[in-house]
């Protein structure tokens, strides 16, 4: 489970539907795929993304890793928006947009081909000489919505290998979880919606 960016606010949460982490994962993958290979052309491994999220009483959370093979250091970004479920707008879907658009900034800063020094940098698993990247939860505004991002190298892998110890061991955690996806899948919309990462996004000026 991701931790909140308002600990102090208490409630259940809900986990992502794997499918929409699945499709986040796809549109990362080859919105940065000229980064992908330059990454992997200096560290001499493979990286991929992975995504993850949970919908708190108070907060959406939406966070993308990057890992590269048999690393357990990671790069991790979240983004994270105040939430009101009794609210009619914005939805749900409203908010993961602007976090996806909010991640998609960062990784757009991270990896991008024509600074192939930055790159270099997450090759070496060293972010702390990088300008304008968020150690703390710092906000930016995206689509008239309060987005608060971070990053850390944080490795998601060490969780969910946690996580399949706890279902082996705990016999009501599959249970459990069942009914928080369900939960979460009916506060999703059907029918068109925005796209899951904005076609003009550069991620140029999105981080302050």
């Amino acid at each position: 489970m991701l931790e909140k960016r308002k600990p102090e606010a208490s409630g259940k949460s809900s986990a992502l539907p794997v499918d929409y982490l699945k499709m986040l994962k796809e549109v990362f993958t080859t919105n940065f795929d000229e980064g992908l290979k330059e990454l992997k052309k200096t560290s001499g491994t493979p990286a991929e993304f992975q995504a993850m999220g949970q919908i708190y009483p108070d907060e959406i959370l939406v966070a993308v890793s990057l890992l590269q093979k048999d690393q357990l250091a990671a790069t991790t970004a979240y983004a994270s928006c105040d939430f009101d479920p009794k609210a009619s707008a914005p939805t749900v879907e409203d908010l993961l947009g602007v976090c996806v658009d909010a991640l998609g900034a960062i990784y757009g800063q991270l990896l991008d081909p024509a600074f192939p020094e930055k790159i270099a940098q997450l090759a070496e698993h060293s972010l702390s000489a990088l300008d304008d990247v968020p150690f703390e939860w710092t906000m930016v505004p995206i689509d008239k919505q309060k987005v608060f991002t971070k990053i850390d190298k944080s490795n998601p892998n060490l969780e969910s290998l946690a996580d399949q110890w706890l279902k082996k061991h705990d016999p009501e955690l599959k249970k459990r979880q069942k009914k928080e996806h369900e939960e979460t899948e009916a506060l999703f919309i059907t029918g068109k919606t925005r796209p899951i990462l904005s076609e003009d996004d550069d991620g140029e000026g999105s981080i302050h």
